[in-house]
């Protein structure tokens, strides 16, 4: 009978073999990990980005619900319940120039003027403006606006 030595038929690995492996996998891990972290802070910036939209909407609401020609030069905290955020309200002319050509020359036009919203990020140093709105009203003449 011919016995067979059982550690021939049997393939194993190298030390090296192992280690590029094992280097490898390592590798592969880190990149996942980094892909992961990197998508965290988009999600954490589109999340920021989201919530100033809503504040900045929240605040453009209170503007156009308010009555009158003289608007408003800022809004009251029972509103806008946001302590790390302020809101500046400003209020521009706008000129025939801004004004399509197809709009310019209707007669009975009523002037537009320009409110801009610019939200504001009270926890950073400089205040910082984190967002702008900018929305064209009708300016109305207060004879029109009475009841009869």
């Amino acid at each position: 009978m011919i016995r067979r030595n059982s550690m021939l038929s049997v393939k194993s690995f190298t030390l090296i073999e192992v280690i590029i492996a094992i280097g490898i996998l390592a590798i592969s891990l880190a990149s996942l990990f980094q892909i992961i972290a990197s998508s965290r802070a988009r999600i954490a910036k589109a999340e920021e980005g989201w919530h100033n939209m809503h504040m900045l909407t929240q605040a453009a609401e209170y503007v156009l619900l308010h009555s009158g020609n003289s608007g408003v030069d800022s809004i009251d905290r029972e509103f806008f319940p946001y302590r790390d955020y302020d809101v500046n309200i400003s209020y521009e002319e706008v000129m025939d120039e801004q004004i399509a050509d197809d709009f310019n020359s209707i007669e009975g036009q009523l002037p537009l003027e320009l409110c801009v919203i610019e939200l504001i990020n009270l926890k950073t140093s400089g205040k910082e403006t984190v967002g702008t709105l900018e929305i064209e009203r009708i300016i109305y003449d207060d004879e029109g606006l009475e009841p009869e």
